[in-house]
């Protein structure tokens, strides 16, 4: 079994850079994964509200869009393992400061702050470093093989989140969330990173979006516009389970189950993306994208335990055959240490502006649906986001 790993996998040789990269990532999302799926949950259960819950990501994502180029200018002065170093002391307060959501509520704003930077910082600096120290040819391979360890890594993590909430509450889960993202800088630097400081501007980031030329194309930025459904997949799915389950351990259980199945199907589309022709990659995100359009709209009547199962199982294997050949594609597009930055940022930018529209969308939905009533929620804002999804079928496609 190692064997077949090794040859299929990762037979090339990871730079010391990824390694750190992969090593610090997997630490960090075992952190996350305990809290992830419960987060939008807890915001739930302290307002009682969904368009204020909507509305909390939706400000987020709006303020990220204008802050992600500030954090690519961070991440070209001081380096992109640098920056994500940074980062982690905002993620570790942002988690403290849910924390006392409870007793303090006007914090939530506070809290949209630090999610802010957390993420500015991170993000442009993680996807980046790993394009620009990765392989070249085996791009799909690393990301799958990437996304293999950050899923072993947290298969256990929302387990023991479920387990934390049942028996000791969120508060607690907070803080030995925090405690794990703090171990998670350790590995960034075993080895000294080597970085020439560059100039990265700000606003051509936005001239790129708006009047895209040369391989910042239109209908790749629509493309990523589509991962604004995630917005739904990330808050409004796990309250959906929840209130049908109203148990954290076995919504811990089933989301750990659901996790080991993508990491096999994460493999061998990985392996499918670097040896695809590009007509063939087109087939694979337009068939994953049927497939994950079905998926939402079987989302709302999915109503035991086990139609959630099979359903995220289904959603989530077919985002696999969209996302790894488009982060392919994302990750090779920059020639030069600049132009991973400068398409990353075109990228993310793309993506948060998809996921701001959708959250507001939602959250305005929720609106109506609290005012009215005469109209199930679930069913409207999982097909919106389902048709939202169509999106991701431009980057193949001219017109």
């Amino acid at each position: 079994m190692s064997n077949f790993f090794l040859d299929h996998y990762l037979k090339h040789t990871l730079r010391h850079e990824i390694t750190e990269l992969y090593a610090s990532v997997a630490i960090k999302n075992f952190a996350f994964s305990m809290i992830t799926i419960f987060e939008p949950i807890y915001l739930y259960l302290l307002f009682d509200s969904l368009a204020i819950v909507f509305m909390y990501y939706a400000f987020s994502y709006t303020i990220y869009f204008f802050t992600i180029s500030i954090g690519a200018k961070a991440a070209a002065k001081y380096g992109f393992e640098h920056c994500i170093f940074y980062s982690i002391p905002f993620g570790i307060l942002y988690f403290l400061t849910l924390s006392q959501l409870i007793n303090y509520p006007w914090l939530i704003f506070v809290a949209i702050i630090l999610m802010v930077v957390y993420k500015s910082l991170f993000w442009p600096s993680y996807h980046t470093d790993f394009a620009h120290y990765g392989a070249s040819g085996y791009k799909g391979r690393e990301i799958s093989t990437l996304s293999f360890i950050l899923t072993i890594a947290t298969i256990l993590g929302p387990i023991i989140g479920g387990i934390i909430l049942v028996n000791f509450g969120f508060q607690t889960l907070f803080i030995v969330v925090s405690i794990i993202s703090l171990i998670s800088a350790i590995p960034l630097f075993i080895t000294r990173e080597r970085f020439k400081p560059h100039h990265f501007s700000y606003r051509d980031s936005f001239k790129r979006l708006l009047r895209p030329y040369g391989h910042y194309k239109r209908k790749d930025s629509i493309s990523y516009f589509g991962f604004g459904e995630e917005v739904v997949a990330m808050v409004g799915w796990p309250i959906f389970i929840f209130l049908i389950i109203e148990r954290f351990d076995l919504m811990g259980v089933l989301m750990s189950v659901v996790v080991f199945s993508i990491a096999i199907i994460s493999l061998y589309i990985g392996k499918l993306s670097d040896v695809l022709k590009k007509r063939d990659k087109k087939k694979l995100i337009t068939y994953g994208t049927m497939i994950y359009v079905i998926a939402w709209f079987l989302r709302p009547f999915s109503v035991s335990w086990l139609g959630v199962l099979l359903v995220d199982i289904m959603s989530k294997g077919s985002k696999t055959a969209i996302k790894n050949p488009l982060f392919t594609y994302v990750y090779s597009a920059g020639k030069n240490h600049k132009g991973f930055l400068k398409y990353n940022i075109f990228c993310e930018m793309s993506l948060s502006a998809g996921k701001a529209l959708v959250a507001w969308s939602v959250a305005f939905i929720a609106v109506i649906w609290s005012y009215y009533g005469n109209f199930d929620f679930w069913i409207v804002s999982f097909a919106f986001a389902g048709i939202w999804s169509l999106l991701y079928l431009f980057k193949f496609y001219k017109y």
